[in-house]
């Protein structure tokens, strides 16, 4: 099998990467780039892997709240909005919402939503209204549906009747009019013990359909309430299926010479993160459906009410909980893998070795 990239390329590639960890290291954005903005507790859907179901009794924030949150000066540099929940599409006044943002973000450029991709009509008439009001200001729409199996095992997983059927043909109507609705789509699949058996069937489907596709690894996430789920979906606690989930990662890799599925089979192999995560220097921050901040999605504690006082001050008092969170979960987390760390390129450099010719 050839060498994929040359060697100066490749160390070329390497060096630029290195210099802007070196720029980032240790140091702690005062102003964050990006909000994870899980926008509501409805959901329709009781997936296997999330414990969203338990907290669909807590109150959303409403879209004046949320427009007085945005003012604070933390948010000032954000350039992009992660909107997701719950079901976003459920949330009665998303369209005020997204106005709010729009208004109350100057330096927004991008808003990326995750949906279930359930209700067609009510996901297309809204995107349709969403683009709108982007683009006089130049903000780019960009939106992932969740696709983890076809027919029975997407139903099964995502613990809804008719969840694959739905969630097709919402991704048909866009797809055949993309200009009218979005700047761009992309499918993103959870991987669990359950459907890593079948996930050549997502392969296939994926191909044909013709649409990126993201993957993750399901795992523990505070925000989510799926701590009683963990033991029962997780590829780690399933030898067969991790050992699954390494081979696909793997020939993912030899296939693309993508770094992110790298990062995945190394995980896999080792248990262990070799990947960089924006939420380590605080470029990522969480604002929860009832107003809290705080730092990554995955294992920050609430640290406060934006509702009640100024995000800035709640998140400059609570530095250290992000230095608590690096030090005990972060070197096992698989979230937000997508640039291989020092140590991770060492490994990758010698698995280049060992499986390609190089020039």
């Amino acid at each position: 099998m050839r060498y994929l990239l040359s060697k100066a390329k490749y160390d070329m590639v390497t060096t630029l990467r290195s210099i802007r960890r070196k720029t980032k290291k240790n140091s702690v954005l005062e102003y964050p780039l990006t909000i994870q903005l899980p926008i509501t507790y409805l959901c329709n859907f009781n997936c296997v892997m999330c414990g969203m179901h338990h907290m669909t009794r807590y109150k959303d924030f409403t879209a004046e709240q949320l427009g007085k949150i945005l003012e604070d000066k933390l948010f000032s540099k954000v350039e992009a909005v992660g909107v997701n929940g719950g079901e976003p599409f459920l949330k009665p006044d998303i369209l005020e919402c997204f106005h709010e943002m729009i208004e109350k973000l100057p330096s927004l450029k991008n808003f990326y939503i995750i949906s279930n991709g359930y209700f067609t009509e009510r996901i297309t008439k809204n995107l349709r209204e969403i683009k709108r009001m982007c683009k006089p200001k130049g903000i780019k729409v960009n939106i992932s549906f969740s696709v983890d199996g076809i027919e029975d095992m997407q139903d099964f997983h995502r613990g809804k009747k008719g969840a694959f059927e739905n969630v097709e043909k919402t991704i048909r109507a866009l797809w055949e009019n993309q200009e009218e609705y979005i700047d761009f789509m992309n499918l993103t699949c959870t991987i669990t013990k359950y459907n890593i058996k079948r996930i050549n069937e997502v392969e296939v489907w994926v191909e044909k359909m013709g649409i990126p596709m993201a993957y993750n690894i399901a795992t523990l996430n505070v925000r989510i309430e799926n701590e009683d789920r963990v033991e029962s979906f997780s590829l780690m606690q399933d030898e067969h299926a991790r050992m699954l989930a390494m081979e696909f990662f793997h020939k993912k890799y030899m296939e693309t010479a993508e770094e992110k599925y790298y990062i995945l089979y190394l995980y896999l192999r080792d248990g262990k993160r070799y990947a960089d995560c924006p939420c380590m220097y605080n470029e990522w921050i969480t604002l929860t459906p009832n107003g809290q901040i705080g730092f990554c999605a995955t294992h920050s504690k609430e640290l406060g009410s934006a509702l009640e006082r100024s995000a800035y001050e709640i998140i400059r008092e609570n530095i250290s909980h992000l230095d608590e969170i690096k030090q005990e979960h972060c070197n096992g987390c698989s979230h937000y893998t997508s640039m291989l760390n020092a140590e991770g390129y060492k490994l990758l450099r010698e698995e280049m070795r060992k499986n390609y010719y190089v020039r």
